[in-house]
């Protein structure tokens, strides 16, 4: 605790030193060194390549620069280009580094590795300097996508296997740390997740980041390559750098750097500091160097003036990059953390503790002044919570279902939905054309949200032991003290197992003014806890929004498609299994499942096309699970998987025109049988919600379980013959 406790004071004193204390006329402490102007490679986001070879400073010019009191605080050159290999003298330009920096402590060099030979040969030689006065060494290598993804971004056929060629050789050689940087634009978004799976393969280290408008890259023409992502593109892209945080990055650099970049594509400013803003300089080819590259003017030349003179007498400059092009610029540049981070941080630990099982009770101390609704007495408000900003397309439809509820109830509604990450809940809103003001769930609106809503409706989804239990509970509890009105809509009951989760559950019904469950095992469930309660068997909210919107799909001739809507077998659902057992039938099942359907498509000359009911790191993209299952059973088969995020007329589409459907995720079975396809359900939640929803819908020829597979490679086809 005291070292969390000093660790956060430390953050914060150097947040304040760089906004309030450092000076825009500092002493640089990084040079990002543009060591030539040219290159050999046609990136898409790049003219570099355009230009021709002109005067580069040499080593001896360098030394004499590097010399000048300007540069004596600096600690850490980057050595980049253009492309720097090109030049015969690289290593005598980190001669002059090394040799003419006091301070120094490290260096760097990005390379596209196209001529991996001559980039080998070069960089080797470079770092044998640099171990010569024992500083530290590291490289950067270009890759933009797994293959030919790559080759299109960088416009070189074969770049793409003489970069590995690179990386793999100075990987076994281990002298320096050697990552993948990945440059995102329009032609190759598209391929990120196939390259970080790729990457966590070959065990290389890789950072994603947006291509920018940048001045020394002569590209600020390219509107069509770079940030002209549309809304689909932004939340594919979002979805991607949460994945990297959920589940790859751990530096806390680099961590609110891809935070810093989700807020950015989703319409924040910038929140992150940048060496180049106080503390850092760029020195290029010519001798001339700027505050900062992508956005700076060329200050002059420390070759012919000094350079501490021209770097303090254009400061006007710096004062207009600060002002006009810091908010907006989306480059990776990162430093220590900034208040606004820290601001923002702080703010959200203090509103995850607030509502949270543990300290709910000290919700009242809050000021609930600020409604997020806007219209008057004859509108009414309903405020909708839940697992919204994790949604998957079923929770989609659960949404709409209950929101076509109250529209047919009231003449007007005015909409507020809490949601865990907004943007994936803004995605929902565009998918379905849907106007409602979006509440991050920790935060002071989520509170004034249940205070000012004439409904505060608990949205779909089951009432289960995860932590954001506390969300509805808390927020009914809010309802109640202000005697609103509160309402379970359409909700699951469990899994529960913890006394706090069964407690928090119970109270949840008991705030309940209406309780609509949506199978028969949920309302026992609820009966149990609490024996005043009067639920009522609803049904899922999603079954009527599909039944509705079906009508607008024809039956059409069916294609010679499988499709799979499958996911992977949660541990949470693993029941009385151990931990071993649970790992070895997974196993079993998966490979059974496979075989499974390979005799499927045989026997009726199908198509297996992998269909996603979630594509989004939290709660398990589909996706995911579906990259991993056919490369190891699906090697010489074909097979298709949608690597677009899903929304509920995509699903409702590929279910209408296969020839039979593969059904795990509830939501795939419940769509499925409301658009009364044929299909087959996996229940893989040991007798849970699936095997209630099929009982109570008197399906049960349908359903299979998952030891069932495990055992039997032709189950499925048997069943398929019955039917």
């Amino acid at each position: 605790m005291i070292r969390k406790t000093k660790k956060h004071i430390n953050s914060w004193k150097k947040a304040l030193l760089h906004k309030y204390f450092y000076s825009i006329g500092s002493k640089p402490n990084v040079i990002n060194f543009l060591a030539n102007d040219i290159c050999n490679s046609k990136c898409t986001m790049c003219n570099i390549w355009k230009q021709k070879k002109g005067f580069e400073i040499s080593g001896n010019q360098l030394r004499d620069v590097l010399k000048n009191k300007l540069f004596s605080k600096v600690y850490a050159v980057g050595v980049t280009g253009g492309e720097p290999t090109l030049r015969k003298d690289l290593p005598d330009l980190y001669d002059a580094i090394c040799s003419s920096l006091p301070n120094l402590q490290g260096t760097s060099i990005i390379t596209n590795a196209i001529r991996k030979d001559e980039v080998i040969e070069r960089v080797e030689a470079s770092y044998r300097v640099v171990q010569r006065y024992n500083k530290k060494f590291g490289m950067m290598v270009s890759l933009d996508g797994y293959s030919e993804i790559h080759d299109l971004n960088r416009g070189r056929d074969g770049n793409f296997k003489t970069a590995m060629d690179v990386i793999k050789y100075f990987k076994r050689k281990d002298a320096f740390k050697v990552v993948v940087g990945c440059t995102i634009t329009k032609n190759n978004l598209w391929g990120v997740d196939k390259l970080l799976d790729f990457l966590v393969e070959e065990n290389v280290s890789v950072r994603f980041r947006i291509a920018e408008f940048i001045i020394r890259l002569y590209n600020t023409n390219l509107k069509n390559t770079i940030r002209n992502f549309t809304p689909e593109e932004k939340y594919h892209l979002s979805s991607f750098y949460q994945r990297l945080i959920a589940q790859y990055e751990k530096n806390p650099m680099y961590l609110r750097t891809y935070k810093n970049i989700i807020g950015m594509l989703n319409g924040n400013t910038r929140q992150m500091n940048c060496p180049y803003q106080k503390k850092g300089i760029v020195l290029d080819s010519t001798g001339q160097i700027l505050y900062c590259a992508p956005k700076s003017k060329k200050l002059g030349s420390v070759i012919e003036g000094d350079a501490w003179k021209l770097y303090q007498s254009n400061l006007n400059e710096r004062k207009r990059i600060h002002k006009h092009d810091c908010d907006d610029c989306i480059h990776d540049y990162h430093t220590d953390i900034s208040v606004k981070q820290l601001s923002t941080e702080f703010k959200e630990k203090i509103y995850k503790r607030l509502i949270s099982l543990k300290h709910h009770k000290f919700v009242g101390l809050v000021s609930l002044r600020k409604s997020p609704f806007t219209s008057g007495a004859d509108t009414k408000k309903i405020f909708i919570t839940g697992w919204y900003g994790t949604e998957t397309v079923g929770d989609k439809a659960i949404l709409m279902g209950i929101v076509e509820f109250y529209k047919k109830k009231f003449s007007k509604i005015e909409l507020v939905i809490s949601a865990i990450i907004p943007y994936h809940t803004k995605q929902t809103l565009r998918e379905h054309d849907l106007k409602a003001t979006i509440v991050f769930s920790w935060s002071s609106e989520f509170l004034c949200a249940a205070k000012y809503a004439d409904i505060t409706v608990m949205g779909g989804g089951p009432l289960m032991e995860i932590v954001e239990i506390a969300l509805p509970l808390i927020a009914f509890k809010i309802a109640k003290k202000y005697k609103k009105k509160t309402v379970v809509f359409g909700c699951g009951i469990g899994p529960l197992y913890q006394e706090k989760y069964l407690s928090a559950v119970r109270k949840i019904l008991q705030y309940s003014d209406i309780i609509r469950l949506r199978d028969s095992a949920s309302v026992e469930w609820c009966k149990r806890l609490w024996d005043k309660s009067r639920p009522e068997l609803y049904g899922d909210p999603a079954h009527l929004y599909i039944r509705g919107i079906a009508k607008s799909y024809n039956k059409t001739k069916s294609s010679a498609v499988l499709g799979c809507f499958l996911r992977e077998w949660p541990k949470i659902y693993k029941g009385d299994f151990s931990d071993e057992e649970y790992e070895e039938l997974k196993e079993k099942f998966e490979s059974n499942l496979a075989q499974n359907l390979k005799t499927v498509c045989k026997a009726f000359r199908l198509v297996p096309h992998f269909y996603c009911m979630h594509t989004f790191v939290v709660g398990g993209d589909d996706r995911f699970f579906y990259r991993r299952f056919v490369k190891k059973y699906f090697v010489s088969e074909s097979y298709y998987i949608e690597e677009h995020p899903s929304s509920v007329t995509q699903i409702v589409k590929a279910m209408k025109e296969s020839s039979f459907n593969i059904c795990m995720r509830f939501h795939s079975v419940l769509f499925a049988h409301t658009l009364e396809t044929n299909f087959l359900a996996i229940d893989y939640t040991l007798g849970g919600k699936i095997h209630g929803y099929i009982t109570d819908n008197e399906e049960e020829k349908r359903l299979l379980g998952i030891e069932e597979i495990a055992t039997q490679g032709g189950i499925m086809l048997e069943r398929m013959a019955e039917l």
